[in-house]
């Protein structure tokens, strides 16, 4: 799988001879200081060798082509202006469609997003209309002996303890006729007891999950090369690869305990608090009280094992649907008489006065005063006597105090695992997680670390997002400085995410035209953009104070950003232009993540359309299928010419398309797949995607397949800038380097051979990416 292992690089000096080297360079004059900001000045050119001993890659996820110019030409990123005078910048040319996970498994295995299979957050699943997270695959698998658990384990302990209770009886009364029956009935009590415990207290299966990424990645190829790699935060790297010589702590996809891509909670004494728009599925608690002492419980993770698998196993063979709704209901009472709940709550107390508030959690107290942000809380959680004394799940959570005037409103993060908790490994090796926590102490390990659900919900502000993301960005920074400081890995790669949160979050105070625009806000935090990139800029200073002559470093973006004003629903346009039929009757309501997440409720998606009659549907950020016959479930467009005719009408129609409220045209092109993907699975990969203009993104709904009455609508929802359904030419990345690079319209895809090239590693074969370094 990976290229074959390699005594040394070609032309490499061996380290300790580069060491007294530099020694003596410095001696002669080359005074320390200059190992850092003055030397990458002058390190345009390649080593002398034309080989590096080590590259670092920082990524910067949404870090925008335009903006980057705009604030070079300013003078404000001094740092990136360097990397650009004395080695190389570019645009970067994103993939098709310019999305974070799409983006980074590109720039991972150097493949285009038909081959890695990562062609948006969402993705179809195979043989059905029901829409799944691309990036992870989520599964099961038997624990132990799986369903013959309790005849096993009780089999085992009754031989076991007959033979140990016979032996023990015979010698101690020195007669077998009398120790036999005794054991046996020894050997049947305990045998029976270990059946009900492991019946009672074992799973028969519990979740795996699988990282739909295809590819080698240029650090499996280093690691296979013998190189040491340290890989941080980049998405679509979980569950976490072992490599021999590598450290990883994975990025976007490592969900929260409940399984999410990041589910806060709120807790108010406000009885009359309604979340009117809670897309983001944002947990909202009631407390009964206002003041005193308050019991309420975190939200917790789903019992998956012990309650949604049986659910599962019951209703598995049943025959209509009726049947098995009938099946699973008398499984659910069944549960609830045995006192097993779906969802792990875990209980703790507030004790709230009118100047502090309190949490007991846990054994754990803080007090907090309005404003105040509380450190991190170990949260256990309980399952049953034998998983928790075996397994002992753990989760982590921190609060804000946001308000006790007039009411409580009090924040809590994501349930984020804590770093020893791995069920599924997000770091690798798993201890890697307890040298990160020695040395930074708990950390975020949710693959989205930034909150951005509260602040669209209405139930937090713009400065408690900030807040979360300076904490955040902070624990990543010193972690990026300390490793590069100690020089101890070839390849050090790390993604920092906060440049495209911040611009999902306030681009609506960044772009006057667009409708959520407020100028008293913007006085206020429309330079949080410009700040973002300055912090960007800083960090990429401090990475220069580490490296040497001999380490190429790299720093780049996946995608830029434009203004989200206007959403376009596709597949209400389908219906209005005859590609799709609803069934008369049928209200389409509407759809959030937590439906997404809810693999009970997937059966709810699509379930208005008549298939019989439709030729089309959207699903995902801009993807369009075709009704394919022999592929579809219920498909209705034959293959070949008829599929093609629907392909051709549906591009040209929508191309066609103007918004009749701006006069602009908010398809700036449909893609047919075979024009943007190469080598890809003809049953997996959407057949068109639909890119949209500046201004505009896919609506909501229709990203989770829903029909909202109109085509187009403004979006009046804080999220307000987007990249994820543009069209490509308009949010190009960003590439910086000391090294010399070429040619001068790079794409992502590129820099998998090219840091491979820089460490003298042999290239993987197949690769769509390009080296730019000679």
């Amino acid at each position: 799988m990976f290229p074959p292992a390699v005594a040394g690089r070609p032309g490499v000096l061996p380290r300790r001879g580069l060491a007294i080297s530099l020694a003596v360079s410095m001696a002669l004059g080359l005074a320390v200081g200059a190992r850092g900001t003055a030397a990458a000045e002058s390190r345009g050119a390649a080593a002398e060798d034309g080989r590096y001993d080590r590259v670092v890659i920082l990524g910067f996820d949404g870090a925008d082509a335009s903006l980057v110019e705009e604030y070079l030409a300013a003078g404000r990123l001094p740092n990136l202006a360097r990397l650009r005078s004395g080695g190389y910048y570019a645009r970067l040319r994103t993939t098709n469609p310019p999305q974070t996970p799409v983006s980074w498994a590109s720039f991972s295995t150097g493949l285009n997003p038909g081959r890695t299979e990562i062609f948006d957050f969402l993705r179809r699943t195979e043989g059905t209309y029901l829409p799944e997270f691309a990036m992870v695959r989520e599964g099961k698998r038997a624990f132990l002996f799986g369903a013959r658990n309790p005849l096993v384990l009780g089999s085992a302990t009754a031989a076991i303890v007959a033979i140990l209770a016979g032996s023990i009886l015979a010698l101690a009364l020195r007669k077998w006729r009398v120790a036999l029956p005794a054991a046996l009935l020894a050997a049947l009590a305990a045998g029976g007891a270990a059946s009900f415990a492991a019946a009672r207290y074992l799973p028969a299966e519990v979740p795996t999950a699988a990282n739909a990424r295809r590819g080698v990645t240029f650090w499996a190829a280093a690691a296979g090369a013998g190189l040491k790699v340290r890989v941080l935060n980049v998405p679509a790297t979980f569950p976490a690869e072992d490599h021999d010589h590598g450290r990883m702590l994975s990025g976007l996809g490592v969900p929260d305990m409940r399984g999410r891509i990041g589910s806060p909670s709120f807790y108010t004494s406000d009885a009359s608090l309604a979340v009117t728009d809670n897309q983001f599925s944002v947990e909202v608690v009631k407390l009964r009280e206002r003041r005193g002492t308050i019991e309420t419980a975190i939200v917790g993770p789903l019992n998956k094992p012990f309650y949604d698998y049986v659910l599962e196993e019951a209703a598995r063979g049943a025959g209509s649907a009726g049947a098995r709704r009938e099946v699973r209901e008398r499984a659910e009472k069944a549960l609830a008489a045995r006192g097993v709940p779906r969802r792990l709550d875990v209980p703790f107390r507030i004790e709230a006065s009118d100047r502090a508030l309190t949490i007991d959690l846990a054994g754990r107290r803080e007090t907090l005063r309005p404003g105040d942000w509380s450190g991190w809380f170990v949260v256990p959680i309980p399952v049953n006597p034998v998983v928790d004394a075996v397994a002992g799940l753990r989760g982590i959570v921190r609060f804000k105090l946001i308000a006790l005037q007039p009411d409580i409103k009090l924040y809590a993060s994501p349930l984020n695992f804590h770093p020893d908790c791995q069920p599924v490994p997000f770091t690798s090796p798993r201890g890697f997680a307890r040298e990160l926590v020695r040395e930074f102490g708990l950390f975020k390990t949710l693959g989205w670390p930034i909150d951005t659900w509260s602040l669209p919900s209405g139930l937090t502000d713009e400065r408690h997002f900030l807040e979360d993301m300076d904490a955040t960005v902070a624990v990543q920074q010193v972690m990026m400085e300390r490793f590069l400081e100690r020089a101890e890995e070839d390849l050090y790669v790390q993604v920092f995410d906060f440049p495209d949160r911040v611009g999902h979050m306030l681009w609506r105070l960044h772009d006057p035209g667009h409708p959520l625009y407020d100028a008293r806000l913007a006085a206020e935090y429309a330079g949080e953009i410009p700040r973002s990139y300055e912090r960007m800029d800083r960090i990429v200073g401090e990475a220069l104070k580490t490296i040497d002559g001999r380490t190429a470093l790299i720093v780049c973006s996946d995608h830029g950003f434009a203004s989200f004003r206007r959403g376009v629903n596709y597949n209400t346009w389908l219906v209005q232009n005859g590609f799709m039929t609803l069934k008369q009757g049928v209200a389409t309501g509407g759809k959030t993540l937590e439906d997404l997440f809810d693999r009970g409720a997937l059966g709810e998606f699509f379930q208005y359309v008549d298939w019989s009659r439709t030729r089309a549907y959207a699903m995902g950020l801009g993807n369009i299928y075709i009704n394919l016959m022999a592929r579809e479930p219920k498909g209705s467009v034959l293959p070949g010419r008829e599929y093609e005719e629907v392909r051709e009408a549906l591009a040209r129609r929508l191309e066609a398309l103007v918004d009749p409220e701006t006069g602009e045209r908010p398809v700036a092109r449909v893609y047919t797949r075979e024009e943007i993907y190469s080598g890809f699975d003809p049953s997996l990969v959407p057949d068109l995607r639909a890119a949209n203009s500046g201004h505009y993104r896919i609506g909501w709904q229709t990203a989770l397949g829903e029909v909202p009455p109109r085509v187009f609508e403004d979006n009046l929802k804080l999220w307000s800038g987007d990249h994820c359904s543009n069209d490509p030419s308009l949010v190009p990345g960003v590439l910086f380097s000391n090294v010399k690079l070429g040619p001068a319209a790079p794409a992502i895809s590129d820099i998998h051979p090219t840091v491979l090239a820089l460490l003298g590693v042999p290239a993987v074969e197949g690769t769509d990416g390009t080296t730019l370094f000679p």
